[in-house]
């Protein structure tokens, strides 16, 4: 018999991973969207400086605000559960403070040594795309704080607009800009610039968005007096530096990894005898059409740990370890479910997938490297749950110590085979950097955390009805092909595939099922009853 105090539980995760999904679903299928037309626009070149910018804003996106939405989270779930309001308001009030300004900080710094981080990367003309992607770090100061303090609070529903006006307006917007900088018939570096300051208008957006839905939600509460009111500031900052700092260096080192990389992927395509120009196109052609579907994946399921993590840490307060266990179970399960045979897809139908979004000159050179980096899509979500577990432990640090791992092998597999595999190389170590970070992080869950993991049992069956489903198909499709001259249609074999793999996943695993129709009726009671 499940609890009412369990069920509450189970209700709050489920809504909440939903809602987040949801959102992500839209605004990836937005993203989706925006980059079809715009690759288009920009080529293969433009996409090089768009990416190359993007992965220093990202970097510095983490620096200054990585796992600040994390920690607030946190540190306002178990002031919550222990009644204390104005104390939630307090940690706000302080963490808006504190880290919008190093937003600002980190907006200056970016805007100053723009060119120096371009040339840092290898590409001299990212300069002004760099310079208009600048001012989304305060924003996305802003909205990081407001996201964890609604997060800890079990609101998501704000969060999710947020996210979807914030994409809705970077492909409006920033398509828009393009399109008209391609009719002044400018470089494209000058048209990716344009391009980036839609992102730039989208994050403002966004944050505008959750600063009014905050204000509305807590009428009469202004941030300034309030933390005027507050009394132990050095305690409340100890507890989210002490939270952040190790998630945020753990997130900053991925991000200086791909920034390092970037700039080794240059250099060592143009050793083995490409242009800048040619590089900067198979760069943007990796970063436009292969890691977006890694991201997304690892996006859509990102939702399921983020709403556990507060639940998480509440439970490890009050030393709820049947409950923890069984909440770790389950999104190690379900994330399991998900990715397993999004990654069999992906290495069996990667050009088919490809040129449904992509021109077929593009897809051609993508779709091994799709293939290659399938495994990573399993890594990465799991990866991501892992470290999840071990900061609602408090062991904020180890997953510092299993990314560095994992960006150092990232790092030497390119340096040393993409002169030889080109750009393959580059996909090679991101598989191997995350698959030997998950492994160091499931260590760590193992002996230093009471949580009970194993892998083979969480993969063992989705990948058997992957395999089953996904190869039996595929092969009935070459059966086709060759039989009758033309393919059944790649939509009609992803359904069969879908039907397929639903059929054997029911079969096997009726009680994780069973689980999660439970928690789908609890949502829709709750639903029923606002």
């Amino acid at each position: 018999m499940v609890s009412i105090k369990s069920k509450n539980e189970k209700e709050g995760i489920f809504r909440g991973a939903v809602t987040l999904t949801v959102s992500v679903v839209i605004v990836k299928i937005i993203g989706f969207i925006y980059k079809v037309p715009l690759s288009h626009v920009l080529t293969d070149e433009g996409m090089g400086y768009f990416n190359s910018a993007y992965s220093i804003f990202t970097f510095f996106y983490m620096i200054c605000l990585g796992g600040v939405p994390r920690a607030i989270a946190i540190a306002v779930s178990k002031v919550k559960a222990s009644g204390k309001e104005e104390e939630a308001l307090k940690i706000l009030s302080l963490a808006f403070k504190i880290f919008v300004g190093a937003g600002v900080v980190f907006t200056i710094i970016l805007m100053l040594f723009s060119q120096i981080f371009a040339s840092f990367i290898g590409s001299p003309l990212s300069a002004f795309s760099i310079l208009t992607i600048a001012p989304s770090l305060t924003f996305v100061s802003a909205a990081g704080v407001l996201r964890g303090y609604m997060n800890g609070c079990g609101k998501m529903l704000p969060i999710a607009i947020s996210e979807v006006l914030d994409g809705a307006i970077k492909f409006v917007v920033g398509l828009l800009f393009a399109l008209i900088a391609v009719r002044q018939n400018m470089s494209y570096y000058i048209i990716s610039a344009f391009a980036v300051l839609g992102v730039t208008i989208g994050t403002f957006i966004g944050t505008l968005f959750l600063y009014i839905s905050f204000k509305i939600e807590n009428k009469g509460y202004i941030i300034k007096q309030n933390a005027r009111d507050c009394d132990d500031y050095g305690k409340i900052i100890k507890n989210i530096l002490i939270t952040s700092l190790p998630i945020t260096l753990s997130s900053a080192i991925m991000s200086l990894s791909n920034i390092i990389d970037l700039g080794m992927i240059m250099k060592r395509l143009i050793a083995s005898g490409f242009s800048e120009v040619e590089a900067v196109a198979l760069f943007g052609n990796f970063t436009t059409l292969v890691l977006p579907f890694l991201n997304a994946v690892s996006s859509f399921t990102a939702p399921i740990s983020t709403s556990a993590i507060p639940h998480l840490a509440k439970q490890k307060a009050i030393g709820d370890k049947a409950s923890y266990n069984e909440l770790s179970d389950t999104i190690f399960s379900l994330v399991g479910l998900i990715v397993v045979p999004i990654s069999f897809a992906f290495i069996l139908f990667p050009y088919e997938i490809l040129t449904f979004l992509f021109e077929d000159s593009s897809a051609k050179i993508a779709a091994p490297l799709l293939s290659v980096i399938a495994p990573a899509v399993v890594f990465l979500p799991l990866l991501t749950i892992s470290n999840s577990i071990l900061e609602s432990s408090s062991l904020e640090r180890l997953p510092l110590i299993s990314m560095s791992m994992g960006a150092l092998l990232k790092f030497s597999i390119g340096y040393f085979s993409i002169e030889k595999m080109g750009i393959s190389g580059a996909a090679i170590g991101t598989v191997v950097c995350y698959g030997v970070a998950l492994f160091i992080s499931l260590f760590f869950i193992r002996y230093k955390t009471d949580v009970e993991i194993s892998i083979f049992r969480y993969l063992f069956k989705p990948l058997l009805s992957s395999f089953v489903s996904i190869f039996g198909v595929y092969t009935l499709n070459n059966y086709c092909i060759y039989k009758n001259g033309k393919s059944l249609g790649f939509i009609s074999i992803l359904v069969l595939c879908v039907v397929v793999y639903s059929a054997f996943i029911c079969i096997f695993m009726q009680k994780k099922i069973k689980n999660v129709i439970e928690y789908v009726k609890i949502a829709k009671k709750a639903d029923c009853s606002l």
